[in-house]
């Protein structure tokens, strides 16, 4: 119980707490697709601006992960729970539910509504604390906590189940809209906002960036974050990926051109709120969060043939194959992500041994090209590097896993986003004005929190 403790407490709070003083005001900035190797190849290009600074005057450091990083949120998860996916539960955006055989979003909730969206989300399915809890807990109900961000996922993990005020910018609508998961709504910052009406494209990134990085300092200003004793906390998301992205890596103009505007609304983000806060009264905390990794063109350009391997498929084959030695049933539920789930109503009801059955169905996949390695559900739950990156819910009862060069395929068109470095590049920044203030290099994001308690 001790450890599990520990763990909670998130690799933020080992920057935030190892500080002498905690600054009256906190930001932590998530950036999709930000990466070390992009911000090294822009160097001698940066406008002065804020990652420009970050690069210049930030502590830095290399994040590290000890699991299979997929490319959705199961990273940032990770990152502000302290904690694997197996234990705070999002191994990927989605999983399967056998209660209905379809697929479903981690972040779904038919208990709460959308407030300016058809969306039904909250954090409900987060069993444990995240940055903002922690921050919660710390410092008490007169600490203020904001989130904004470009989607809901990565925004409702950045509020945390506590935060004051949580939105995110919606695709169809392009305004802000949050969930009556949070009591107090929409903030009404984000009402003014949509009410003023842009009418710029805010279709492209870095138009949502701006958008973005302005409502944070409109709350921050009406909220008055930093302007008491008691800390104040805003978190927010931002990205360098287009709606196309399928690499994290530039690749040309568009790419450039997208941080050197990021790089001029977080240096104008950062120039503002210290002037309004006092230099050493605000710490900002910037990480990447990676998605696409290298791209198959990039991996194919250095010889490295790209393959996939289609789940359903081979799902498809595999109940043929069952069909054929016990009867013509339906004897496999659906598959997803890495995971085959049989039909164990229908097992039980024949009295057939599940595990004998799950055995064959992991010797069948085997003989798949691409398949490394496939497990029944009891021996996957044995494998180190498949628990700490699976979820309880996302781990059916074969599991799956791929040689290095294949991904897998949702479905006939669909390739799953997932990263196909074996460690992706996350930095980290942070950008202090105490002299006290460190990093260590590189930072494990589930075992930084020992440092922390030394």
């Amino acid at each position: 119980m001790h450890t599990l403790k520990t763990h909670i407490l998130a690799f933020f709070l080992l920057a935030v707490m190892t500080i002498s003083a905690t600054p009256r005001l906190t930001v932590v900035i998530a950036v999709d697709g930000l990466r070390t190797d992009n911000m090294e190849y822009m160097r001698n290009y940066w406008l002065p601006g804020g990652l420009r600074a970050l690069q210049e005057e930030a502590r830095q450091s290399q994040l590290t992960f000890d699991f299979n990083v997929q490319g959705d949120d199961e990273t940032l998860a990770t990152l502000l729970t302290g904690v694997q996916p197996s234990v705070h539960g999002l191994s990927l955006n989605r999983f399967f539910s056998r209660k209905d055989q379809s697929v479903h979003s981690f972040f779904e909730d038919k208990t709460e509504q959308g407030i300016g969206t058809k969306e039904q989300v909250s954090l409900k399915n987060m069993p444990v604390p995240t940055l903002a809890d922690m921050f919660r807990l710390r410092y008490g109900k007169f600490t203020k906590i904001y989130a904004v961000g470009l989607q809901p996922s990565s925004t409702l993990l950045l509020a945390g189940h506590s935060a004051n005020g949580c939105c995110w910018l919606d695709h169809d609508s392009r305004k802000w809209v949050t969930t009556t998961y949070y009591p107090m709504g929409l903030p009404a910052e984000a009402d003014a906002e949509n009410i003023s009406g842009r009418k710029e494209d805010n279709h492209e990134m870095p138009k949502c960036n701006s958008m973005a990085v302005d409502l944070a300092l409109r709350i921050q200003e009406n909220q008055q974050l930093g302007k008491d004793d008691t800390p104040d906390l805003l978190l927010l998301q931002c990205s360098v990926l287009q709606p196309s992205a399928t690499t994290d890596c530039i690749q040309g103009n568009v790419e450039e051109d997208t941080h050197q505007a990021l790089n001029q609304y977080l240096g104008f983000l950062f120039e503002q709120l210290q002037k309004r806060v006092g230099r050493m009264n605000v710490q900002f905390l910037v990480m990447g969060i990676p998605r696409h990794g290298q791209s198959a063109g990039q991996m194919e350009s250095v010889g490295i043939p790209i393959r996939s391997f289609n789940l359903s498929r081979a799902a498809a084959l595999t109940s043929v194959y069952l069909m054929a030695i016990y009867g013509y049933e339906r004897w496999i539920e659906g598959n997803y992500g890495q995971s085959v789930y049989l039909n164990r109503t229908l097992i039980e009801e024949k009295g057939l041994d599940i595990q004998k059955i799950q055995r064959q169905v992991a010797d069948f996949l085997m003989d798949f090209d691409g398949v490394q390695a496939a497990y029944p559900r009891h021996e996957a739950l044995m494998v180190p590097e498949l628990t700490r990156g699976l979820a309880k819910a996302c781990m059916g009862d074969v599991v799956v896993c791929l040689q290095p060069v294949w991904r897998m395929m949702e479905d006939e068109e669909k390739e799953t986003d997932h990263v196909i470095d074996s460690l992706p590049d996350a930095p980290l920044y942070l950008l202090s004005h105490d002299e006290k203030a460190e990093l260590p290099n590189p930072m494990r994001a589930v075992s930084l929190i020992h440092l922390l308690l030394q």
